[in-house]
């Protein structure tokens, strides 16, 4: 017994004529007749009871109907996703660091479910070194990063956009450079972030003691301490545009040949799903207009 089999069936009940159901699914009379005799063969049972020239529905198909019709729409879904298979749906996992999650990438979420609401979005907020790792056993789609660019064993990047990096100081800070200010705090990002490393260098270069250190994992909480005079950080431009416009904090540009940049990376053997890809040509249409 087939598909197309128990199709004829609901057809002819619908249809209440072996003919008319014939006509419309544009077989000959004796098919249609054919795939009702394999139904009761398989059942060993008739479907329909035979009065004279009349063709009445029995009770066991009427039971069998009944239980046919969710079948059938069942396959109707089924055949119906080879015409979705291109409308991004179903789960998208990214990973991402926070700054870029909040500064960079909430103007491409709300574009994205305006357009695909039945993408499920999942975001993941680690630190870089973390989410490669996720990326190689399978537990993130793609990663929006930010790091230096590197050759990455198993995983394909696309560098975007050079993020500016700055070291951030409080209003109240008694210089316009990095000096020792025992009364500052050293705010550094948490272990394993890219840009923690580089200021823990640009501090080491300038002899700068990292004795009193806060950390956290939090940019924004980073950003609430030198406004309240805590300390001095190394943070994204971004995180605190506003509030350098306005002087309630103060920076030194970072300038460097080897920058740290704003990049998509997924495993070299993922498949680019039409969830990914429209992401993906997102975030690319987006970044050009961040610079």
């Amino acid at each position: 017994m087939e598909i197309r089999h128990l199709l004829s069936f609901k057809e002819i009940v619908e249809q209440g004529s072996f003919i008319k159901a014939a006509q419309i699914l544009n077989y000959a009379q004796s098919s249609i007749t054919s795939h009702v005799r394999v139904i009761e063969d398989f059942y060993g049972r008739p479907v329909f009871d035979r009065l004279g020239k009349r063709v009445v529905l029995n009770v066991f198909g009427e039971q069998l109907y009944r239980r046919v019709l969710p079948l059938l729409a069942g396959y109707d879904d089924l055949c119906g996703l080879k015409n979705e298979v291109g409308e991004p749906a179903g789960q998208l996992r990214i990973g991402a660091p926070e700054s870029t999650m909040l500064y960079r990438l909430s103007p491409v979420l709300q574009k994205y479910k305006s357009m695909y609401p039945k993408v499920e979005l999942i975001m993941h907020n680690s630190t870089c070194p973390a989410m490669r790792g996720l990326l190689r056993d399978g537990s993130l789609d793609m990663a929006v990063l930010l790091d230096r660019v590197a050759e990455e064993d198993e995983l394909i990047c696309k560098p975007l956009f050079d993020e500016p990096m700055c070291v951030v100081l409080p209003h109240e800070y008694p210089a316009e450079e990095l000096i020792n200010s025992p009364s500052h705090a050293v705010l550094y990002t948490e272990t394993g972030c890219s840009y923690r490393q580089i200021f823990q260098q640009l501090l080491s270069d300038k002899a700068i003691k990292a004795d009193n250190i806060i950390e956290t994992a939090s940019v924004e909480v980073i950003k609430q301490y030198l406004l309240c005079n805590i300390g001095v950080s190394f943070l994204p431009e971004i995180v605190v545009r506003k509030e350098l416009g306005d002087g309630r904090l103060k920076s030194i540009p970072w300038e460097t040949i080897d920058p740290i940049c704003v990049q998509i990376l997924h495993h070299k053997d993922k498949w680019i799903s039409p969830a990914m890809a429209e992401f993906m040509r997102l975030l690319e249409e987006a970044a050009v207009e961040w610079g």
